[in-house]
């Protein structure tokens, strides 16, 4: 019974953490296309400011500046194969937490993952439709399937982390 409770708790806890991450998402895209290319720009700044700085390249501010506008377009497709990857993981984690616990967790595991896959192309789609309506972006297919690919990334770290665990707990007991 505590178990049961204890797993009620943390279901609700990732249900949501999973709709403030979509919240978020959208919060994101609702920004117009010049706050957001700002923040992607002082994120790509930072990052070669700080190569600059560790591997002591001693480069002008005019080579920072170029250089992190060579990486901004990388970077910002980047962060949101991050969001999507996130957002296809703590939908993953929701699902398993309502399964019961006497059910077939292993017959259903790839149902799962593919339940979290689909659900985070529905959501990029959604996404890049809501963005047609913001000023100055586009709502784009290859950023669909940019944002996808973040979340099937995502997912399969866990499945290869999750097999590994498997495979070692199997050959310890």
């Amino acid at each position: 019974m505590k178990n049961q409770v204890v797993r009620q708790v943390f279901f609700w806890i990732s249900f949501l953490l999973l709709l403030a991450w979509i919240s978020l998402i959208y919060a994101f895209s609702a920004q117009p296309d010049t706050e957001s290319a700002e923040v992607s720009g002082r994120v790509s700044y930072r990052i070669v400011e700080g190569f600059n700085g560790v591997f002591r390249l001693e480069m002008t501010d005019a080579q920072i500046e170029e250089r992190a506008r060579r990486i901004d377009f990388p970077v910002r497709k980047g962060a949101h194969m991050t969001e999507f990857a996130i957002l296809a993981l703590l939908f993953l984690f929701t699902v398993t937490l309502r399964e019961r616990p006497e059910g077939s967790r292993e017959e259903n595991r790839l149902f799962r993952y593919a339940a979290a896959l689909t659900f985070t192309l529905l959501i990029a789609a959604a996404d890049e439709v809501h963005q047609r309506f913001v000023p100055g972006r586009a709502g784009r297919v290859t950023d669909v399937l940019i944002d996808t690919f973040g979340g099937f990334l995502g997912l399969l770290v866990v499945f290869g982390l999750a097999n590994w665990y498997n495979r070692r707990k199997r050959k310890k007991g």
